[in-house]
């Protein structure tokens, strides 16, 4: 920008008392504030060349890019004067930002000109003035904030929502004859959110489920995401870590920290396990329950490794303990391929491996002799299947709906048209991101279908094959999928502790299994 002598800016900027202002329905503060400051500029026959209309909130001058750019041409001796509501729109800021403020316009002789008052830096009096008025701008900022931080904490402790965006599974409402929000579940979204922490407890089809597995799987059944996009682990990761699933309200889970990193100013915003929860008002999608085992499995549990690409082979996942250890033993074959090992993964164990077949066939022949007959009574069926099919079922209807609204979506453009009320180019844009939308969800709608009659049919398995008299091992052997085994096995029994030590390297049984049984599917 070239140096004008006499041209002059006004600068807008919001404040907390605005935005409350705005909700009671008294105006949009920056276009009241321009036409104030226009009406000024008029009067005193100021040109008013540009306009620096902040947008974003921030306490610091970092985070506000208008305010960077004025000052920058400020300092560069691009106007004569800048027009402002008040002096306290300039720096709420510490101390090293109401000093760049008042330093810009000290050197470059500068005027500030306010509806009350014009400041000219030239002038002693003027001078102080300025810098008193930025200095009881910050205290009045601290002040404010201070209110609204124990305000907050006052609505976390009554079980209010304090944030502006509900949850995935949630949707915000305005508590009736009293301030604050709070929260009610989303019938879809909440199923999703309950099928996420099922399958981290107990896995998918019989294979232990991390954050990635669990996102590969809403992603195969075309389950939207928060952001509408593709689910990711860290977006399972967040689901999974929110207490606010469990009916908590949490306060300061993400504490601003500030650090000096090479010279310069650092904000961040780490996760506080430690931060406080409150019983919310909301009712919860999962029961405490849940929500402390998954909280034990996250720090305690090694996942499985098994993907979509790469689907469970292990009939024993999750099942077999290192008694060295704890950890959860895994599949893995040997380098020439010619033997699949059962070993404990963890650096630095002493715990030596075993060929997984012979590791099977003990657990099998431990069942036989367990059950002491040779009829199997009939277990429990799988509970994770049978929620699996109504989840989907769920998801279908869900989607079903959602196609309707969009194919009635697609007959209201065409009668807008025939109307004349959307024009030729305006109905061709609407239409072909109508199709997509279309054509998304029928795809979605097909995956959704394959899924809930492939899952029908895997339910039925286990039931047909225990309700006829056969010995455990027979229905064993029958099942050809390892996954279908490996629910099957998990009926039975809670978990089993390896033990070999290094002494029996090379025997191949030289193990022994400690199997803790589910006694009361039994």
């Amino acid at each position: 920008m070239s140096n004008h002598s006499n041209a002059y800016a006004i600068y807008l900027r919001k404040s907390r008392k605005d935005l409350e202002a705005e909700t009671r329905g008294e105006g949009e503060t920056l276009k009241r504030h321009l036409q104030m400051l226009t009406e000024l500029a008029d009067k005193q026959q100021l040109p008013v060349e540009r306009v620096y209309a902040e947008i974003v909130s921030g306490e610091s001058i970092e985070d506000r890019p208008q305010i960077k750019e004025l000052l920058k041409d400020v300092e560069h001796g691009c106007y004569r004067g800048v027009l402002v509501a008040e002096i306290e729109r300039l720096a709420r800021g510490d101390t090293s930002d109401q000093g760049r403020v008042a330093r810009a316009f000290q050197l470059s002789h500068t005027k500030i000109i306010t509806p009350m008052r014009t400041y000219d830096p030239d002038n002693e009096f003027d001078e102080e003035y300025f810098e008193f008025g930025l200095f009881m701008s910050r205290r009045e900022y601290k002040t404010i904030r201070r209110r609204l931080l124990a305000g907050a904490k006052a609505s976390c402790r009554e079980g209010k929502y304090t944030g502006s965006i509900a949850p995935y599974g949630y949707t915000r409402y305005k508590l009736p004859s009293e301030k604050g929000w709070s929260l009610t579940p989303q019938k879809e979204q909440a199923n999703v959110v309950q099928r996420i922490f099922h399958w981290y407890l107990y896995g998918i089809d019989g294979a232990t489920a991390g954050y990635g597995k669990i996102a590969e799987e809403l992603n195969r059944l075309k389950i939207p995401s928060p952001s509408g996009t593709i689910w990711t682990p860290n977006s399972i990761q967040n689901i999974l870590r929110n207490p606010v699933y469990a009916g908590y309200i949490k306060d300061g889970y993400r504490k601003k920290v500030k650090k000096f990193i090479d010279g310069e100013l650092i904000e961040s915003r780490p996760l506080n396990h430690n931060c406080i929860l409150s019983s919310g008002r909301h009712t919860p999608i999962i029961s405490e329950d849940t929500w402390q085992s998954v909280r034990t499995l996250q720090i305690h549990r090694q996942h499985d490794s098994s993907t979509q690409k790469h689907p469970p082979k292990n009939p024993l996942s999750g099942l077999i303990r290192c008694s060295y250890c704890g950890r959860i033993m895994q599949r893995k074959a040997t380098q020439n391929h010619t033997e699949i090992a059962l070993l404990c993964t963890t650096k630095g164990c002493s715990t030596v491996s075993s060929p997984l077949i012979i590791v099977e066939q003990r657990i099998l022949e431990a069942i036989e002799h367990y059950l002491s007959s040779t009829l199997l009574p009939l277990p429990v069926l799988p509970s994770s299947t049978s929620e699996k099919i109504i989840f989907l079922e769920n998801a279908l209807i869900a989607c079903q709906k959602e196609l309707q609204k969009v194919t009635l979506q697609l007959q209201h453009q065409y009668e807008l048209l025939e109307q004349g009320l959307y024009t030729k180019e305006l109905f061709l844009s609407r239409r072909e991101t109508t199709l997509l939308k279309q054509e998304s969800l029928n795809t979605r709608l097909l995956h959704l279908t394959e899924e809930f009659q492939k899952e029908k049919q895997q339910y039925t398995l286990p039931k047909d094959l225990l309700s006829t008299p056969y010995t455990f091992s027979s229905i064993y052997q029958t099942i050809t999928s390892p996954s279908t085994k490996n629910i099957l096995l998990k009926q039975l029994i809670d978990y089993v502790i390896y033990t070999k030590s290094p002494d029996s390297r090379g025997c191949p049984d030289g193990f022994t299994l400690e199997i803790f049984f589910l006694t009361t599917h039994l």
